[in-house]
């Protein structure tokens, strides 16, 4: 979906309270996993404790999130474990039976590079070529925008191209040139599908299915999402409200079917196949690629990752896989988020144990990534004799709460920021989420927007906590001296709610604040052109806004990197 990721709180979620899905215990303890059915058939006995512990931290995450139906499956070895939780039908009567169909999400990427490794080695392509000489209805700028859109520039998300712009039908535009920079572009990975689709001359999910599923004994993976399935995937949720900020306590409700063909990711997988595809990355991490590579193109996979952050060196990205590093230990990874589906895989080929999860909600930007992480740490711990490993916690307050604790005003109101990040406006209190210095609540007067924390202060004192943005408003903070003017009218008509009824897209909210214009309330906006605007946090970043269909000099479109929302304010 198309929302700002400041409004998508990172491993957050929702609490469950069985089918109203609103407000549960934020931050419980763990507790066993009575609720987990764990299939462990030739475990050890080291190897069932790990197993217990891994179906206890899922548990605790269903409970701390609020996470309908979740399913895991592990190998260790030529062993694999599996653990199911939840049910797999809207009125809750029926346990998942581990044969259900769930979307792995971007985790498809990996199967698009290595259908591109496998077009290399017929010398039907070359990871180099520009992608123009393969699919020349591609409208993309011209090499002299700043290099060539090269199927490896594509492949690994450093070719300036936007995030989820269409792939065909519009003239498409770079916020870098090739190899300055990276961004994550589904629409890079959209465009190498239809590569591969004209070049096998037939549907990019038959490729899919022919190429990597059934030489790996996938058999019953779907190498697209189609409504002929439906049947095989379990009762699947978005947020009521997803036009608000992603709480610990937002309601759930059925989510809309969506059918997808596309090559950022539209691959479903029942539990056993994906038990079969961490098999396969576990070899070619050991160097080995049969039955879809030679060992030498397996080397080729995995060896010249780019770096993502140049803050995080260690987090690098490679031909549809991230790299990461777990205790010094050099790791596989990728998440994928649907409307309605969110997963993880972690594998650790040196141990030789991988896990993949996935849960039936979409739209939280939730991923069960500590949940594999942490079955990697359990599965090592039970091959060595160790100790069992404790979970990463849940629910703990961030380092820097203390900073907003304080009074602030905005002409008559008084909001306070009490002790374990509590909220108190209007007579009432509620608990805040962070992330950072953006914070969110459930509070009915603060609900609508994010909370941004301001710092700044004199000379001497930089950093300090000086006042709250909250949509238009500005919170100034006792004894500072940081309010803010009216915004000038034309900001003004800017400003809104704008929405989508593709289930990909949502909606967006753009706030006028002083001179400036905010995505979210949260990104700064910069102008680009006429009518034109930027997120202003990098010259580099490839996404648009255009306003458009004004009328009384309100626009009543807003086109979002190729994507059409309509204004529809409360």
């Amino acid at each position: 979906m198309i929302r700002p990721t400041w409004l998508w709180w990172g491993e957050s979620g929702m609490s469950l309270n069985r089918r109203v899905f609103l407000a549960g215990a934020a931050g419980a303890p763990l507790a066993g996993a009575a609720n987990a059915s764990i299939l462990a058939a030739g475990a050890s006995a080291a190897e069932a404790r790990a197993l217990e512990a891994i179906a206890a931290y899922l548990e605790a995450h269903r409970r701390h999130f609020g996470l309908p139906a979740m399913g895991m499956v592990m190998v260790s070895g030529a062993k694999s474990f599996t653990i199911l939780s939840g049910t797999r039908d809207y009125r809750e009567t029926q346990g998942l039976a581990g044969d259900e169909l769930w979307q792995i999400g971007s985790i498809s990427k990996s199967f698009i590079a290595l259908i591109c490794l496998a077009l290399q080695a017929e010398g039907k392509l070359t990871l180099d070529d520009e992608l123009r000489q393969h699919l020349p209805e591609a409208r993309l700028p011209g090499v002299s925008s700043g290099g060539p859109f090269t199927i490896r520039g594509l492949l690994d998300h450093t070719t300036g191209l936007p995030d989820f712009a269409p792939a065909m039908g519009i003239k498409l535009w770079r916020g870098f040139g090739a190899g300055k920079g990276w961004s994550y572009s589904n629409t890079g990975y959209d465009l190498l599908g239809k590569m591969i689709a004209r070049i096998e001359a037939k549907p990019l999910y038959q490729v899919i299915e022919e190429r990597v599923c059934k030489p790996l004994g996938m058999t019953t993976t779907r190498g697209a999402i189609q409504w002929r399935d439906r049947t095989r995937y379990p009762a699947s949720f978005s947020p009521v409200r997803p036009d608000r900020p992603v709480l610990t306590a937002m309601a759930l409700a059925p989510a809309p079917w969506v059918d997808a063909d596309l090559g950022a990711g539209s691959v479903a997988a029942p539990l056993p196949d994906m038990a079969r595809y961490l098999k396969f990355l576990i070899g070619v991490g050991q160097g080995k690629g049969a039955p879809l590579l030679t060992d030498a193109q397996a080397r080729l996979w995995l060896e010249s990752p780019v770096p993502q952050d140049p803050a995080l060196p260690a987090e690098t990205y490679g031909l549809g896989l991230m790299h990461r590093l777990d205790e010094d230990r050099p790791l596989l990874h990728h998440t994928g988020g649907m409307v309605s589906f969110s997963s993880s895989f972690h594998v650790d080929a040196a141990a030789g144990v991988g896990a993949f999860a996935s849960c039936a909600v979409g739209g939280i930007n939730y991923r069960p990534r500590l949940i594999t992480l942490y079955a990697l740490r359990a599965l090592r711990a039970a091959a060595s004799g160790g100790a069992m490993p404790a979970p990463p916690p849940l629910g703990a307050l961030p380092d820097n709460a203390g900073d907003f604790v304080g009074s602030y005003t905005d002409g008559d109101r008084r909001l306070t920021i009490l002790p374990g990040l509590i909220a108190e406006i209007d007579g009432q209190r509620a608990g805040l989420k962070a992330q950072g210095d953006v914070m969110a609540t459930a509070h009915p007067a603060l609900v609508e927007w994010p909370l941004v924390v301001v710092r700044g202060g004199k000379k001497g004192d930089e950093g300090a906590v000086i006042a709250i943005d909250h949509g238009e408003q500005r919170f100034v903070r006792s004894g500072a001296n940081a309010a803010l003017p009216p915004p000038p009218p034309e900001l003004s008509a800017l400003a809104g709610h704008y929405q989508s009824d593709d289930p990909w897209i949502g909606g967006i909210a753009i706030a006028a604040r002083g001179d400036r214009l905010y995505l979210g309330g949260v990104e700064p906006l910069r102008p680009t052109g006429k009518d034109e605007w930027a997120p202003a946090s990098s010259k580099d970043n490839p996404e648009r806004l255009l306003f458009d269909g004004f009328v009384n000099g309100v626009p009543q479109v807003l086109i979002w990197s190729g994507r059409r929302l309509e204004r529809r304010d409360p």
